[in-house]
């Protein structure tokens, strides 16, 4: 399964975007977007309902990290898992922007559409 997902990952690879649609039976999909937090950006999801997904966990991977060489200010992977919470239809938009930078828009803004159902299975579709 393991295999599956990585191999999903790498077909899905864009210059700006790791992901796609992505169905688990654990109830749990993870959605990978590239960044660079050495710029100072970061992405933050904002889910519309959190009665229907909620996120489990979020992690930043450098690039490199397989060959245990961390290149200083190489960009990575920010992995970002969700699971199903309650049957149901919801956003999650991902903001790329500086945290500290209040009054300006984010450099990006990536929405998906996550669909739970009856069995707490998450599919996540880019809008």
């Amino acid at each position: 399964m393991k295999k599956c997902i990585t191999v999903m990952g790498v077909l899905c690879l864009t210059v700006t975007l790791v992901g796609c649609s992505t169905s688990l039976a654990a109830g749990q999909a993870t959605i990978k977007l590239e960044g660079n937090p050495t710029t100072g950006y970061v992405w933050e999801a904002e889910i519309a309902n959190p009665d229907i997904i909620k996120e489990v966990s979020n992690e930043y991977i450098t690039a490199g990290q397989d060959e245990d060489v961390e290149v200083v200010g190489a960009g990575g992977v920010f992995s970002f898992t969700f699971e199903g919470v309650s049957q149901g239809e919801t956003e999650i938009v991902f903001h790329y922007h500086r945290p500290w930078e209040d009054d300006s828009p984010p450099e990006e803004i990536i929405t998906y559409i996550a669909v739970v159902d009856s069995n707490q299975v998450v599919t996540l579709t880019q809008k």
